[in-house]
């Protein structure tokens, strides 16, 4: 039996509340060493299928493979103020240049009508500065 409309709308914010954003990269590290685990345990262990597809996305989509480089991403654009949704999304779609990341994520645009408090000011070529810095970060 489905829950109504909008008690849904309600769980779905109590789901999400306390949720972390982690990246392609840090899902696939998570799920890699989770797995690496379960087969020193027992080594005919087989992940369920979900798992495994999961898995295999992640890492098709994946921002980079050392974890090193990933947190340093992470830790880079923390700096400038970015929200949690806003660096994933950059994260997994790495956007190649201003004009492709603001379409893509149209929040990192201040808007005339956003509470003066919400305005963060980041300038088009700072944002160039930071996604040209994440491709090179991602290729560490």
């Amino acid at each position: 039996m489905a829950l109504p409309k909008s008690e849904m709308e309600h769980v779905d914010a109590k789901v999400f509340e306390n949720a972390a954003v982690i990246s392609n990269s840090e899902v696939a590290t998570i799920l890699s060493e989770y797995m690496r685990q379960r087969r020193e345990e027992k080594p005919t262990f087989q992940p369920e299928p979900l798992v495994q597809k999961t898995l295999e996305y992640v890492q098709k989509f994946n921002c980079g493979t050392n974890p090193e480089a990933v947190q340093a991403m992470r830790n880079y654009m923390e700096t400038f103020g970015l929200k949690p949704f806003e660096w994933g999304l950059i994260a997994n779609l790495l956007p190649e240049d201003t004009d492709e990341a603001t379409k893509l994520i149209p929040s990192l645009v201040d808007h005339p009508d956003d509470p003066p408090e919400e305005h963060r000011s980041i300038l088009p070529e700072e944002l160039d500065r930071i996604l040209a810095e994440l491709q090179n970060l991602r290729h560490a």
